[in-house]
């Protein structure tokens, strides 16, 4: 996927002449970024049920707010969705 940073770096190689520098840190930058998405990706699919596992050994409490974790969570989105929309119509 094209990024803007990567034009930037490329564009910026190529004004001071060391264009295979740049491609080469485009390439190092795709290359980490697709290391990192599959890593992630892997933990969440594969690891998932070993890290609830180590939660509930380490967490006991957790085992009795698990099934609250929706209720929990959708008004802290609510309240920072909210704050970040006042934030941009109301600038400091």
């Amino acid at each position: 996927m094209p990024s803007p940073s990567a034009l930037v770096v490329l564009l910026g190689a190529v004004a001071l002449s060391r264009t295979s520098f740049g491609v080469l840190l485009v390439l190092g930058y795709g290359v980490g970024m697709a290391l990192t998405l599959t890593s992630s990706g892997l933990l969440l699919s594969g690891g998932g049920t070993r890290l609830a596992h180590f939660g509930e050994r380490r967490l006991p409490a957790l085992r009795r707010l698990a099934p609250y974790g929706t209720l929990l969570t959708a008004p802290a989105v609510l309240t920072v969705g909210v704050g970040l929309t006042l934030r941009s119509l109301f600038p400091l």
